[in-house]
């Protein structure tokens, strides 16, 4: 079933809200918004048992093994600050730290876990205890950083490496996080700090030939080449980029998948970029691509676009890239038709461009609905939400607005402007009466107000549930809906009813390793936190909250909820919602 049906069907559901008519007026805090995927599936897992809590009682002493700790979890976030607790692995088995963190998803379509992963990797944190298998979690971490697009941050965390668990995996990770950030400088000082670990590595090695010729030390760089030729290094992309630093005339075609250092030998060479180049699936790379200013506009667009979708750069930055798009004369006229037949990056382009451009409330809304309709049926929902948030925001609700409340409502909740989405909810509910269209909307912003924890209690009646249910049959979103309210600890009486069909076990095919779910609950329960979120993060995979199953949705849900990360949960019931079509 499509997403238009079950939003289609949610109007046929009745939704009693008892004598409350008006919304809860205290808005708590809004839900948190924020690379190559790492093929993460939900398997068995061999999960070490938790380390026993050591003893409380008075006069006791607990002996440990300094030995077994490894000083590898200092960060920038501290508690209070975006950060978890200090204490956030304690009773953490690091054997399950080290097993798990570095297969974590990049969550490249989820703002919500993408600021969860952000801040458990970043956190200052005393380190799990335990032997462990000598997993370096400052590069693990860098590592999961990076595939996040988060090239600054990684840079940060490997700065703050001691000396001595330094590895030619790190040094690589700390080259290349330092380029992306823009950072030649340091990448170059990086060079003379490591090369007593690294100055076998050919990439090293050609890293230190790029700041030589930087700094006109063009000698000691032609050594540098003639020892990489000796050593037989092929890579034709570097020579020739080296060759135009040394002053030579090279052209350069082709630059699939290019490295940071790529990146960074052709900005210092003034070479235009290739075409190609542009296809990269690094979010560390097309974020590099996407703040380039001498970058052709639509290959930059379109980097611009698969980087903040994967959150490697901020949504300004994508908006700014939009407004840079220059259209002809009379291009931003009749914007939706004529968008609709370019439903790539400049289609968006120019409907971002003519709702900026006119002032009318109804026409503006006219242009972010249609922005937003689209993105609902071609994906990417979220980033167009936060990225309308510019001119929606200003947009007040007003009764002659009233068929736009379901699609303002539905993006203000999705973006954690909870107040704001309680207006147009207002604004639906007195034009309901007689506006089918409208009670429509009204069904669907009561789930996502309550779903956020601003709206009141939702009674499910018996028959109308039922009609719905036959109508949107046992599809995924339909489970995910049930399973979102589960998780929040208010069940839809009967959601389950007809599990166990045929039809019911096809649509929850991607069955999560009990053991997976067994081990999040129990670390919920007993209150660590950084192994919750690691486990949760674990069993929404790639897929994230539109696309686990809904029983690893409920589960995670609860998890979160039970460590006292409400909003966080919430963010995730959110955009499973989204997901599901409601």
């Amino acid at each position: 079933m499509t997403n238009c049906r079950i939003s289609a069907v949610l109007s046929g559901l009745f939704l009693c809200v008892g004598a409350v008519t008006a919304l809860a007026q205290s808005t708590p805090p809004a839900a948190p918004t924020g690379g190559s995927s790492s093929g993460v599936t939900i398997q068995s897992l061999p999960l070490p048992a938790s380390a026993a809590p050591g003893s409380d009682a008075p006069g006791t002493v607990e002996v440990g093994n300094l030995g077994d700790v490894t000083p590898d979890y200092a960060g920038t976030l501290e508690e209070g600050a975006g950060g978890f607790p200090m204490d956030m692995w304690k009773d953490t088995d690091r054997l399950l730290v080290e097993h798990l963190l570095p297969r974590l998803p990049p969550a490249l379509t989820s703002p919500a876990m993408r600021d969860l992963e952000r801040r458990l990797l970043l956190t200052n944190a005393e380190a799990p205890a335990g032997k462990g298998s000598g997993v370096n979690l400052f590069a693990a971490r860098a590592d999961r950083l990076a595939s996040l697009g988060l090239s600054r941050d990684a840079a940060t965390l490997l700065a703050m490496m001691p000396a001595g668990l330094m590895d030619r995996v790190a040094v690589r990770l700390r080259l290349d996080s330092l380029l992306l950030a823009g950072d030649v400088d340091g990448a170059c000082k990086a060079v003379d700090d490591v090369s007593q670990i690294a100055s076998a590595d050919s990439y090293w090695q050609e890293t230190q030939v790029f700041c030589q010729l930087r700094a006109g030390k063009a000698d000691q760089a032609g050594l540098g080449l003639d020892l990489l030729g000796d050593q037989g290094a092929k890579d034709s992309a570097f020579f020739k980029l080296a060759s135009a630093l040394g002053g030579q005339k090279v052209k350069l075609d082709s630059l699939a998948d290019p490295t940071p250092l790529d990146l960074a030998m052709l900005r210092a060479a003034n070479l235009p970029l290739p075409r190609d180049a542009a296809q990269s699936h690094s979010p560390g790379v097309l974020a590099a691509l996407a703040q380039d200013r001498a970058l052709d506009s639509a290959l930059r667009l379109a980097a611009a676009e698969q980087a903040a979708a994967t959150g490697a750069i901020m949504t300004a930055q994508l908006q700014e890239a939009y407004t840079s798009v220059t259209f002809p004369a009379g291009g931003l006229e009749d914007p939706i038709p004529t968008s609709a037949g370019d439903p790539g990056p400049i289609g968006r382009a120019r409907l971002y461009q003519a709702a900026g451009g006119t002032l009318e409330p109804q026409a503006r809304a006219r242009l972010l609905q249609a922005a937003l309709d689209r993105a609902r049926h071609q994906g990417g929902y979220l980033l167009a939400a936060q990225v309308d948030m510019a001119y929606l925001l200003p947009l007040a609700p007003a009764p002659e607005l009233a068929w736009f409340a379901g699609d303002a409502g539905r993006a203000l909740y999705a973006t954690g402007h909870y107040e704001q989405a309680n207006a147009w909810l207002e604004l639906a509910r007195s034009a309901a009466p007689g506006d089918p269209q409208t009670a429509a909307a009204v069904s669907a912003l009561a789930v996502y107000a309550r779903i956020a924890g601003v709206g009141p209690a939702l009674s499910w009646d018996p028959a109308s549930l039922e009609k719905w249910r036959q109508s949107a049959g046992i599809s995924d979103g339909a489970q995910r809906l049930f399973a979102i309210f589960e998780g929040l600890g208010e069940p839809i009486s009967g959601g389950w009813s007809l599990i166990g069909q045929p039809a019911a076990a096809a649509a929850s095919a991607k069955t999560p390793d009990p053991g997976l779910l067994f081990a999040l609950s129990d670390a919920a329960a007993a209150h660590r936190i950084g192994e919750t979120v690691l486990l949760a993060l674990y069993a929404l995979g790639p897929e994230g909250p539109g696309g686990c199953n809904p029983l690893a949705l409920s589960r995670v849900i609860t998890g979160l909820r039970q460590i006292g990360l409400d909003s966080e949960a919430r963010a995730i019931a959110m955009e499973a919602a989204i997901a599901a079509g409601v």
